[in-house]
This record gives structure tokens, C-alpha cells and sequence, in this order.
């Protein structure tokens, strides 16, 4: 007996160095000699430089991050906490038939006098707000929509899904351009990075026009910052956003 608890106590000590300490170690080694910048988290600077020093690094190319500014491309919705938490990633977890994926959903205000708020926004309220801050048109809709518009033009976000989930006469429309699922839908993680082309394309003008910039030049920028599929097969052409975004900034 006492031979075979030797043995197990050599086993585990002999395992835990190797395990925990020797392959951890050579693992990092070989990662900070082989592929440094990635190892180090993907950070870009200012300039769009590799960095690792954390107090000039304007983000991570591997992680999305919020842009809502009308000279910035935007990235895709994002259901990781308040907007690509990193320490929150995952999905909405809403499958295709989900009326609440479509449609949103609001909330009941807890003051008497204050109004519902969202809770959900949902595709069709994404669609409609992409489409209005791209120029995209409306084709048609079963309500007039500028009866869901305020005096400067801006959408009731709540009397919309409150008339996309009427059980009578549900609110419908139809763009004039297809929007890419990816401009309207989030990402299994939450913190996808990548754009489509198709998306970034829909953006450029109205990024152009922010900046003052020839539209051309801001597609020459979208097709500089386009990563290929993974190992040139797997998956389609992504734009990144932030190396886009950071290289709009750093345009003379």
C-alpha cells in the first residue's frame, strides 16, 4: 500500500511540472518567438501600427468595439452585455422563429408617468434605422412611417415594435436594397471584428459623405482593410472594422 501511494504522489508531482509548469511554459515561449503582436492580444495604435503597450493601443483587431458615429463604419449588433463586452460574449440565444428576434420587444416603465422603453430592439427596427442612416429607401410599407417619426425625423423606437408585434395589422415594409444579415444580426460570440463587404459597401457613402472624403477612396480603404477567408478556404472576405476605422483616421 505504501508503495502504491509513492507512486501516485511521484505521479502527480511529476504531472503537475510538466502539465503546469514545463508545457505551459514552452507553449508561451514558443508563442511571444513565433507570433508576438498576436500573442500579445492584436493590439493597433493611433497610426494603425502593431503595439503592445496597452496605454496607446486604441483596440484589439480580434475584438469589435462600438463606433456610432456617422464618419465611423459601423460594426455589427452586438448581444455581449452593453455593447461588445469582452467578459460577456456569447449570442442572443433567439432562434429563427423567434417573434422576439424580429420584432423586439418593450418594457413597461416602473413610474406611472414615464413611457415604455425598449427591451429588445429586434431585426426590424435594425433594418429600418440601418436603412435611414445609410439612405437606403423604403420600398413600401403597410404604414406610412413618417407617423413613427418625431419632428427631427427620428424613429419612435417603441411605437415601432409596439406596431411590429400588433397581432392585427402588424407593421411591414420592404427595402429597396437587401440588407446583409450581418448589418441586422449579432454574432455567435457577440464580438465578431469582421463586417461583410456588402455591409461596408452600404456604408461608404454615407461615411464619404461625413468626412468630406471621395467615395472611392473610402472602397480603396474598405478593400486595404478586407482580411480573406481563414486559410484562404474557410469562410468569406471580412472587413475590419476597427483597422478601417483607424485607417479613415489617419487619412491626410
Amino acid at each position: 500500500m505504501f508503495n502504491h501511494l509513492k507512486t501516485s504522489v511521484i505521479a502527480t508531482i511529476v504531472l503537475a511540472i510538466l502539465c503546469c509548469g514545463i508545457y505551459p511554459a514552452i507553449v508561451w515561449g514558443l508563442s511571444q518567438a513565433l507570433f508576438h503582436h498576436k500573442a500579445n492580444g492584436s493590439l493597433i495604435a493611433k497610426d494603425g501600427s502593431p503595439t503592445d503597450d496597452d496605454a496607446n493601443a486604441v483596440g484589439s483587431t480580434l475584438l469589435g468595439q462600438p463606433f456610432s458615429d456617422a464618419r465611423y463604419f459601423q460594426p455589427r449588433p452586438s448581444a455581449a452585455g452593453n455593447g461588445y463586452d469582452p467578459t460577456a460574449s456569447g449570442g442572443s440565444n433567439l432562434g429563427p422563429t423567434s417573434a422576439k428576434l424580429f420584432n423586439g420587444t418593450t418594457q413597461p416603465s416602473t413610474q406611472p408617468s414615464e413611457p415604455p422603453t425598449v427591451a429588445y430592439d429586434g431585426i426590424k427596427l435594425r433594418t429600418l434605422l440601418y436603412t435611414q442612416a445609410n439612405g437606403i429607401d423604403i420600398a413600401d410599407a403597410s404604414q406610412p412611417l413618417k407617423s413613427f417619426m418625431d419632428e427631427k425625423g427620428n424613429y419612435d423606437q417603441v411605437k415601432l415594435i409596439t406596431a411590429f408585434n400588433d397581432p392585427d395589422h402588424p407593421l411591414t415594409f420592404r427595402t429597396t436594397k437587401p440588407i446583409p444579415p450581418d448589418a441586422v444580426t449579432a454574432s455567435s460570440s457577440g464580438l465578431d471584428p469582421h463586417i461583410s463587404i456588402e455591409n461596408a459597401e452600404l456604408q461608404a457613402q454615407r461615411v464619404a459623405d461625413a468626412r468630406k472624403m471621395p467615395v472611392d477612396k473610402v472602397k480603396e480603404l474598405i478593400a486595404a482593410n478586407t482580411d480573406g477567408p481563414d486559410l484562404g478556404v474557410i469562410g468569406d472576405p471580412g472587413v475590419n472594422v476597427l483597422k478601417l476605422n483607424v485607417a479613415l483616421d489617419n487619412q491626410k
